[in-house]
């Protein structure tokens, strides 16, 4: 009878120093900005080739052989609104903010710039946006956004659309 050998586990191998280890590190990798005491948050996601290991991170953009795969929410807190937006240069959408909605937008293709302003201490910040960011806008911030390329973009929310709950609020 032939005896077995007991196979060695293979040693661990030490990341470099900066990689990802997890949602703790989730910034170094995706760069999160943080605007208006972190009521704006812009996170240019990123971008991976091939199938991705476990220490992936869960928001990415995937470039796989039949195409890309962008991976722009994965949450218990469920999206009840949806909506596409047609980017057209130079156009201007916006300029209101809301008292209930926490708004997401993610920028599909195109290039624009968002002018935000905590309408509580009329702080005032400008965020770039390309294609593959998100954004994360709380409630009480005023935004309008400014296409700069052409494009398509991604708005959704946990929240169901409610048209009481838009301020008008001219920035640009």
């Amino acid at each position: 009878m032939r005896k077995l050998r007991r196979r060695r586990k293979a040693p661990r191998l030490r990341r470099p120093r900066g990689m990802w280890y997890g949602w703790a590190n989730l910034e170094i990798l995706m760069a999160e900005v943080k605007y208006l005491a972190g009521k704006v948050v812009r996170w240019p996601l990123p971008i991976l080739t091939g199938r991705p290991g476990p220490d992936a991170p869960t928001l990415k953009r995937l470039r796989l052989a039949q195409g890309e795969l962008a991976q722009v929410h994965d949450s218990d807190e469920g999206i009840h609104y949806l909506a596409t937006l047609e980017l057209r240069e130079s156009g201007v959408r916006g300029n209101h903010y809301h008292r209930i909605k926490r708004e997401r937008v993610y920028v599909l293709q195109g290039r624009l710039t968002v002018v935000v302003e905590d309408i509580q201490t009329r702080e005032r910040a400008t965020v770039p946006l390309a294609t593959g960011d998100l954004l994360f806008i709380e409630p009480g911030i005023a935004h309008a956004l400014q296409t700069a390329e052409a494009g398509q973009a991604l708005e959704f929310a946990p929240g169901r659309f409610d048209p009481a709950d838009i301020y008008p609020y001219p920035l640009i």
